[in-house]
């Protein structure tokens, strides 16, 4: 029963007003178009999103798995988010499975209860993008890691890599370190799924000139991404990742720093009374990424704390089984601080009127106010917004109905605030000005949508 309760509540967390606070910019515009040609045009493709490195694409499986959602949702991205809701609640199930069959159910349960009703884990697992569904992926992967179910393990790993390469190339590494005296031929089986994960990939970049695995050299070897780095850069890396790690847990700077200090101290203490391989495997996967990124200097340097999403199920399994191990009161005592802080912060942010982003109901009022006003006649849009292509909006156009390509007379501009670029706003309100005159102007939330009639 408590399990269930904490699943349930984990999963409306998450829904909840899902629409309100569904960020639907860019990279979800770019994402919901193509999935848009796969279900209308039957448009099938090798490769997925675009990583952070210049000439380097994820493998298509994130736009094959969440199609599904918009064909269900019959286009509206927030039935994609739901289901996306849906997924990291059976990755919470699965953790709490971990937990109970390597630890103790106590274990699992502390586990489960901290991934559900964490805010800053929350709010993550609304983005509707393609590092969300990786804790399932990641929990998976360690179970079978425990089974040795190696078919398994090399899929759900090559899976892992197709949603966010960034994260997941650092379960290689881990598994080797946990793998490297254990290695048998019944191990090959779990390099073949792995390797069959890759084949889009690998043919897209024979067809292509070898495009990936030529950004891929230029990434390791002429740049150098990863190389001794200065004590200054070690330090500031390592300030990221308290900064990473600690909110999602404590949400003021002096419990997190308490809970950080006794759960470190802690585990010294408690080592040998822990079961001996989850532990390893666990501090191991933790450990993997952070050790390696202390010497990554790639992509201009830039490490954001989604590249953690495929560790933390194993750092809340770590944290659980530390807490449980010292004594079932402190573990009560930091369950009771956590709740009280987490569940204060989650109930203020899903209060908002609105939260202090674009997000998707205003987008869609004004795109259905666009279509309602013209009233059946042909008109154009235009939009700004501050990353300069409007892939959103050009999305929630082609969902609703079908804008007039060719010029006619009627023009409907929608508006985003840009308050960190307002040369690049104040121009293109020049050139809307310069070619047409405003004949209505409405608000939705933060968007500015007007009716224009070209001159």
């Amino acid at each position: 029963m408590i399990i269930f309760l904490t699943l349930l509540s984990a999963f409306f967390l998450r829904i909840y007003r899902v629409s309100d606070f569904l960020g639907f910019w860019y990279d979800q515009g770019r994402d919901a178009l193509v999935i848009w040609d796969l279900l209308h045009k039957g448009k099938f493709f090798l490769i997925g999103p675009t990583t952070g490195i210049e000439g380097i694409f994820l493998g298509p499986f994130y736009y094959y798995f969440i199609a599904p959602a918009y064909a269900l949702g019959r286009g509206h991205p927030a039935v994609a988010a739901v289901f996306l809701a849906l997924v990291n609640a059976a990755a919470i199930y699965l953790v709490y499975l971990f937990g109970r069959k390597y630890f103790n159910q106590t274990t699992g349960l502390l586990a489960a209860i901290l991934i559900s009703f964490s805010t800053r884990f929350m709010q993550d697992q609304r983005w509707l993008s393609n590092p969300t569904p990786l804790p399932l992926f990641a929990i998976i992967a360690l179970h079978a890691l425990m089974q040795s179910r190696w078919w398994l393990l090399g899929l759900s790993v090559g899976l892992s890599l197709q949603l966010e390469a960034a994260s997941a190339i650092f379960f290689l590494p881990a598994i080797l370190v946990i793998l490297h005296r254990k290695f048998n031929r019944h191990m090959l089986i779990g390099l073949l799924f792995f390797g069959l994960t890759l084949m889009p990939q690998i043919i897209f970049n024979f067809r292509h000139q070898n495009i990936l695995f030529g950004a891929f050299k230029t990434f390791l070897v002429s740049q150098r991404s990863f190389q001794p780095q200065p004590v200054a850069f070690l330090s500031t890396r390592l300030k990221f990742y308290y900064d990473t790690f600690t909110p999602r847990y404590f949400r003021t700077p002096g419990t997190a720093l308490f809970f950080s200090v006794f759960t470190l101290g802690t585990l010294v203490l408690v080592w040998r009374k822990l079961p001996n391989t989850p532990l390893k495997v666990l501090l191991i996967w933790w450990l993997t990424p952070m050790v390696l990124l202390l010497f990554y200097h790639g992509n201009k340097g830039y490490v954001w704390d989604y590249y953690f999403t495929g560790v933390f199920p194993a750092l809340t399994l770590l944290i659980s089984a530390i807490w449980v191990k010292t004594g079932r009161k402190f573990a009560a005592i930091f369950l009771t601080i956590f709740l009280y802080q987490n569940l204060s912060a989650t109930s203020a942010f899903l209060r908002q009127p609105q939260p202090a982003y674009i997000s998707l109901t205003p987008q869609i009022q004004a795109v259905d106010w666009i279509y309602s006003n013209a009233a059946g006649k042909p008109f154009n849009t235009d939009a700004y917004v501050p990353p300069v292509i409007p892939y959103a909006y050009d999305y929630l156009f082609l969902w609703r109905g079908r804008p007039e390509t060719r010029l006619v007379a009627d023009l409907y501009t929608i508006q985003e605030p840009d308050p960190g670029h307002p040369g690049l706003l104040n121009a293109w309100l020049a050139r809307q000005d310069s070619y047409s005159s405003i004949k209505q102007t409405v608000i939705f939330g933060p968007l500015t949508v007007q009716h224009r009639t070209r001159r």
